[in-house]
């Protein structure tokens, strides 16, 4: 139970859904938090929680030891674990109740902007 709840609170603060089969990096970022928050709040074991994101315990694993890397190099990747620490640990105190969101389904992120370009398909493209 508290394992859903931690993914609904991450979801719900990201906007898209964990559980997608993609390697983009702000979906990865957030599943690394959820895997550390879940490692840190309840007593699961690394198969249950991969279980939950339909991924093996190694997944797990790299995913809180990675998590724990970047708060230590990444100011903002820090602030947004930060504020979902907090957030669950409410939620915790509160014997773990959660308001009923709607998600939707899928939220393109749509173009990253980087300088003049419109895009990083744009700058990668000129590499080759």
């Amino acid at each position: 139970m508290e394992l859903q709840i931690i993914k609904t609170v991450v979801e719900n603060y990201f906007g898209y859904q964990l559980n997608q089969k993609s390697r983009m990096r702000h979906i990865v970022d957030a599943r690394r938090i959820y895997y550390r928050l879940c490692r840190e709040f309840t007593n699961r074991s690394l198969f249950v929680i991969g279980k939950t994101m339909d991924r093996d315990h190694a997944t797990a694993l790299h995913g809180v030891r990675s998590c724990i890397d970047l708060c230590r190099t990444d100011k903002d990747f820090n602030n947004k674990y930060l504020i979902l620490f907090k957030k669950v640990q409410d939620m915790r105190l509160n014997n773990w109740t959660l308001k009923r969101y709607e998600l939707p389904k899928t939220i393109h992120p749509g173009r990253f902007i980087y300088g003049s370009k419109k895009s990083i398909r744009e700058i990668f493209n000129k590499r080759r």
